[in-house]
């Protein structure tokens, strides 16, 4: 893929440039969007409900394949949303009217199993839970994307997603709790998250994103269970891939 412009950004470290490339399967360079600054935040106490893609081995899994069955979303544009259903492992194809990072909300109560949201081209999965489960994961992170765009979800049984702008979510503050799969966006006005995490089970690991108004990305977690502080420029959106369970504070 060439070079990509940024949307009014600085771009963001070569270190997490190269991980965010790794994990997506593209080569090349590109750059992260970040969220609007535009927006005033309204601080609400809501409760809700990748660490890096190692280094590739003769052992890496193969990129993902498009499947057989696909399901149109339609158009997505800022100010909306989408929404497509299916059963079984499926594409879901949409088209993005704008410059901004999707936000796919999985619907999938009914199923059983694992649920995984991943894409064509990829090396791991966006995110994945044990089914029955509601989550959401981020996509479409490099701006200047193609229109036409794809994700696959492999689930057994009847799903719904539902997407739309990272732009568009709703504020939260203060602490949030949750288990599985999210995307958050914070209104708090800090430097700062204190993060609570336990495992689902020994495979299980917390991965996370902040991407801020600021265009300051970083990327923290661990693959064990950890009480720790880590920097976050906020506000932003902090796009979180577990499938344990999670306490998110923002502080100074």
């Amino acid at each position: 893929m060439g070079t990509q412009r940024t949307l009014g950004t600085a771009g963001i470290t070569a270190t997490i440039l190269a991980a965010v490339l790794l994990v997506s399967g593209c080569s090349g360079t590109e750059t992260e969007a970040q969220p609007s600054p535009t927006r005033t935040p309204t601080a609400t106490s809501t409760p809700i409900e990748d660490l890096v893609t190692p280094t590739p081995t003769p052992t890496t899994p193969a990129t993902e394949q498009a499947l057989a069955v696909t399901v149109d979303a339609g158009a997505l544009a800022e100010g909306a949303t989408t929404t497509a259903s299916g059963t079984g492992p499926s594409n879901v194809t949409y088209q993005r009217q704008g410059e901004f990072a999707v936000v796919i909300g999985l619907d999938c109560s009914g199923c059983t199993g694992m649920a995984t949201v991943t894409a064509p081209g990829r090396m791991s999965p966006l995110g994945e839970a044990a089914a029955p489960m509601n989550g959401s994961f981020l996509m479409d992170v490099f701006e200047e994307g193609p229109v036409n765009q794809t994700f696959i979800v492999k689930a057994e049984g009847p799903w719904t997603v539902t997407l739309q702008s990272w732009n568009d979510l709703p504020y939260v503050s203060g602490p949030q709790t949750g288990t599985g799969p999210a995307v958050i966006f914070f209104s708090d006005d800090v430097s700062h998250v204190s993060v609570d995490y336990t495992p689902a089970d020994a495979d299980d690991s917390f991965n996370a994103r902040a991407f801020t108004t600021s265009d300051d990305t970083q990327i923290f977690g661990n693959d064990e269970a950890f009480s720790e502080v880590f920097e976050a420029d906020l506000p932003g959106i902090l796009a979180i891939q577990t499938r344990g369970t999670w306490s998110i504070t923002p502080t100074p």
